[in-house]
């Protein structure tokens, strides 16, 4: 089975929200299209952070589900994010807008999410969820609180900025305790449970989850926006974060990226491994 993955699409960053919905759509099915164009996989899988808007993600999931057998996803931090009045309003909370997702997303063929749950598949079995982070040290916490949107546009009723992420974490390590006894082909998550070898940035308990791994032989994630594959302790790890456009070494205006920080390596498009 050959297994086709992206995450952190970040479509609205690529096809910005606009009051004209249909050409809005149109765009997006289009970067879709293209994201998938070299893909030749049974299987997508796409580890969160769609939009900050539901329709967007939906129309992606939709246009994907017509050239695979099966679309599997989880949410990111930015498909929680409330950035507006409306959303708000529509949504209450972060969970009401992802459980809004949830529901329309499970209506299209193909499509199954991977949110604290598994899923077998010709004889492979997928789980998954985000995998929420907890921040661990006071940098952290600083980094959470005064750098990371997750503290501003992230609400849950009844629970203050700091009580979200401990809400999340348990959450997530409350089901992934049900599963240590499943052996997993294809774990998806769109938290990290590890800290990139690859990244330039020193390891921060904001882009990665603690916890021991799982019998699973390989791990889809996202988040920290890097594209690379390496193995730890016997699972073979896979990240193809799309990211923002203005990541990449072609984007017109990469002078205000700081020198260093543009990854070479970054390409628009799947990539594909074989179980």
């Amino acid at each position: 089975m050959k297994i086709d993955y992206a995450s952190d699409l970040h479509a609205n960053h690529w096809m910005i929200w606009t009051n004209n919905q249909i050409k809005w759509e149109y765009r997006t099915r289009q970067l879709t299209n293209r994201l998938i164009e070299n893909g030749h996989g049974e299987v997508l899988v796409l580890p969160g952070d769609f939009s900050e808007w539901n329709n967007q993600a939906l129309w992606i999931l939709d246009e994907a589900a017509k050239s695979y057998e099966r679309v599997y996803f989880t949410f990111g931090n930015h498909d929680l994010y409330l950035i507006s009045k409306n959303q708000r309003k529509k949504y209450i909370d972060s969970l009401g807008r992802l459980n809004d997702l949830l529901t329309r997303a499970s209506e299209i063929p193909n499509v199954i999410p991977l949110v604290k749950n598994t899923d077998t598949f010709k004889g492979k079995v997928f789980a998954g969820d985000a995998m929420w982070y907890l921040p661990k040290t006071q940098k952290d916490w600083d980094f959470y609180r005064g750098v990371s949107n997750d503290s501003e546009y992230i609400k849950i009723n009844g629970h203050t900025i700091d009580d979200i992420p401990r809400k999340l974490y348990k959450d997530s390590m409350d089901w992934y305790d049900t599963i240590e006894d499943i052996e997993v082909d294809v774990f998806v998550s769109h938290v990290p449970p590890i800290h990139n070898p690859f990244s330039p940035f020193e390891p921060n308990g904001c882009y990665m989850t603690t916890l021991p791994f799982i019998n699973a032989k390989h791990w889809i994630c996202g988040h920290d926006h890097m594209q690379r594959e390496f193995s730890k302790d016997g699972v073979n790890f896979h990240m193809n974060a799309i990211g923002y456009a203005q990541d990449y070494s072609n984007y017109p205006q990469k002078n205000v990226i700081p020198e260093g920080k543009i990854d070479e390596y970054k390409s628009f498009g799947i990539k594909t491994f074989e179980i």
